[in-house]
């Protein structure tokens, strides 16, 4: 009997977790779709992405970039420390990506490479898969 309740209640856990991971949707990549933008930086905020991670979030301010507030989703606080790629508000940077779409159906840009006071960093393979 034991047995069965601990199977019972293993299963009840598998179908649990399993549920909440179809629920988490990672945004979609579209390379052929990538555009470059330029502007200033106006917030960086580490928000938990789609994965849960400490993803860097920021948004720009220029001619090219007023649509890119507030949601462009860059890469965890933790890669770019590995590169010793800080970013701040002030910066100018450039950005290649493409619009996507969040779990909750929010537009967001999703950063493939960033140049900032002349360092290259990609944080997406050619793909647009995240190298994190």
């Amino acid at each position: 009997m034991k047995r069965t309740v601990c199977i019972v209640t293993l299963c009840a856990a598998l179908a649990a977790s399993t549920t909440a991971v179809a629920q988490t949707k990672e945004p979609a990549y579209h390379p052929k779709d990538e555009i470059t933008v330029t502007g200033k930086v106006t917030s960086v905020k580490t928000i938990p992405d789609w994965m849960g991670k400490d993803g860097v979030n920021l948004a720009l301010e220029g001619p090219e970039a007023t649509a890119l507030a507030p949601h462009v989703d860059v890469a965890t606080a933790g890669f770019l420390k590995m590169f010793e790629f800080p970013i701040a508000v002030g910066d100018e940077m450039k950005l290649r990506g493409c619009w996507s779409e969040s779990a909750d159906g929010t537009p967001v840009f999703l950063v493939h490479e960033m140049v900032n006071k002349k360092v290259t960093l990609n944080v997406r393979d050619p793909r647009g898969m995240p190298l994190w």
